[in-house]
């Protein structure tokens, strides 16, 4: 036996099911979408990852060669002053 304030929640939440259903069903519809979209972009994306690797490595490069030219300039200074 459900008394008629079960049988209320009963179909409230039965309604909140249907309702978050319907949502999952929209969002999983926007996913295929947006997943379906990406490869055009990742296309045009993939030249400025390029550029972006190539900047990386000059920068890298640069901060070697002022780690490197500090320690030959403390190595000089530490010799200059033993003598």
């Amino acid at each position: 036996m459900s008394t008629p304030v079960a049988r209320e929640l009963q179909s409230e939440v039965l309604s909140e099911y249907a309702r978050m259903a319907s949502n999952l069903d929209t969002m999983s519809k926007l996913a295929q979408q947006l997943a379906s979209a990406q490869p055009p972009i990742l296309e045009q994306l993939r030249p400025l990852e390029r550029k972006m690797g190539l900047v990386l490595t000059l920068y890298q490069a640069s901060v070697w060669a002022i780690l490197v030219q500090r320690q030959e300039q403390d190595d000089d200074d530490l010799l200059n002053n033993r003598r």
